[in-house]
């Protein structure tokens, strides 16, 4: 989720809280206010009524074309020590000119009259539909933070987008930073302290990553380099020694000896190319016909799958199947395919069937009659039977591959076939 978009969404959950506080907080203190202005009108009224009684004038009409309205009746004394002589209540009474019933305020005072007899006076006037009041507050509160959220909205949506461009512009710098190459110098003038701060740091860090993975090239290359030549002494100073008079088992350790350093060799140079794709230094692109590279690759591997006895079958969608990519790493990706299953097929009779797509390459052959563990076959140095001349690095270059073009490999084992699918 973007960023302004989670701010805008706090932001208006924020709001909703707030206003519906601050609804019920209004709600209950316009009732109040309410209140106690009918409660002073009524007060005022009951105490007319009551001295205008207690001096024998005469009294007001009970239906004197107000609002206010009375009654005064006479009670005993059990009534009047039994019950409040004032009080204040919400009640619903039955209005006879309108013939509905109505919310009311009362107020009741019990009184003492000259001859030393109770009295109560009842007085009352119609209010507020509280429940009216209810909804319609309801009503514009709702309104109100439809309103607010819509401006919160818009407004927080130019301003954060607006702030936050020194941000984005980082961002799209580091989208296209390659540490391959000689990116643009970041060019993203700001005066806010946090994003100076952040583009100064990020700055010295690719910097310091591209220095760090200069150092690592030289040093990976001028190590494979280093160790390649000894190694190439070592093995043409064992094949000089081989015209010499050796005895038969003499000769036999020091071909033993050239396998294994033909093996380290090849471990060397396949561990120096599997560091180069992974540092990313093939970048450059080409249209691949994958037909034609495929029956290349059939060629040179003709006498191996002879010799094994596997019978090879291509099938494809289109005679030419092209695919952009470096072209020493299509010929490393198919190369390796090819070599793995015909390394790891059956001794004899084995079958390796082969399928180009325009966007899935699939090689499938027979092998052991068990499926391999998909977790770690991709692994480095992840060998099946323990085979001796296998390095363990053909299908890790494989995945490396797939990872440097962002292709998906599968491996799945069905009908006795062990199936590698490239899709991109």
């Amino acid at each position: 989720m973007k960023l302004k978009n989670r701010i805008i969404r706090r932001v208006s959950a924020f709001l909703l809280v707030v206003l519906t506080l601050w609804a019920g907080l209004f709600y209950m203190a316009m009732m109040d206010e309410i209140t106690d202005e009918v409660d002073d009108a009524l007060d005022l009224y009951a105490e007319s009524v009551m001295t205008r009684y207690l001096a024998g004038k005469e009294l007001p009409s009970t239906d004197n074309g107000t609002n206010n309205s009375y009654h005064l009746n006479a009670v005993s004394d059990e009534y009047a020590a039994t019950h409040p002589h004032f009080s204040r209540t919400d009640e619903m009474l039955f209005i006879d000119a309108k013939k509905e019933t109505e919310p009311a305020r009362v107020v009741r005072t019990i009184f003492r009259r000259a001859d030393g007899g109770y009295s109560e006076l009842v007085v009352m006037t119609p209010t507020i539909e509280k429940e009216d009041l209810r909804k319609a507050i309801a009503y514009w509160v709702l309104g109100l933070y439809l309103s607010v959220v819509l401006t919160i909205i818009v407004v927080n949506a130019w301003v954060i987008s607006r702030s936050m461009r020194p941000l984005y512009r980082l961002l799209d710098w580091l989208e296209r930073y390659n540490i391959n190459e000689q990116s643009q110098s970041l060019n993203n003038p700001t005066d806010v302290t946090e994003f100076q701060t952040l583009n100064d740091s990020i700055a010295r860090f690719s910097q310091r990553n591209r220095d760090l993975f200069e150092q690592q090239k030289r040093f990976i290359g001028d190590a494979s380099h280093e160790l390649q030549t000894p190694l190439a002494i070592c093995q043409s100073r064992l094949e000089m020694l081989c015209n010499t008079n050796l005895t038969e088992e003499q000769l036999g350790e020091i071909l033993k000896t050239l396998q294994t350093l033909e093996h380290l060799s090849e471990l060397n140079r396949s561990l120096l190319f599997l560091s180069k794709i992974d540092n990313r230094q093939f970048p450059e692109c080409e249209a691949i016909d994958m037909v034609d590279l495929v029956r290349q690759t059939q060629l040179e591997y003709r006498r191996m799958a002879a010799t094994k006895q596997v019978n090879v079958t291509v099938n494809w969608d289109d005679e030419h199947i092209v695919w952009r990519m470096n072209r020493s790493l299509a010929k490393a990706l198919v190369h390796n395919l090819y070599r793995n299953a015909l390394v790891h097929n059956l001794e004899t009779n084995g079958e390796l069937h082969i399928y180009i797509g325009v966007n899935r390459l699939t090689f499938s052959n027979t092998g052991v009659s068990e499926a391999l563990d998909e977790a770690h076959i991709f692994d480095r140095f992840y060998k099946v039977g323990g085979r001796e001349h296998s390095t363990g690095l053909g299908l890790a270059i494989v995945a490396a591959i797939c990872r440097h073009y962002e292709l998906t490999i599968n491996y799945a084992y069905s009908d006795k076939l062990h199936c590698f699918s490239i899709e991109k």
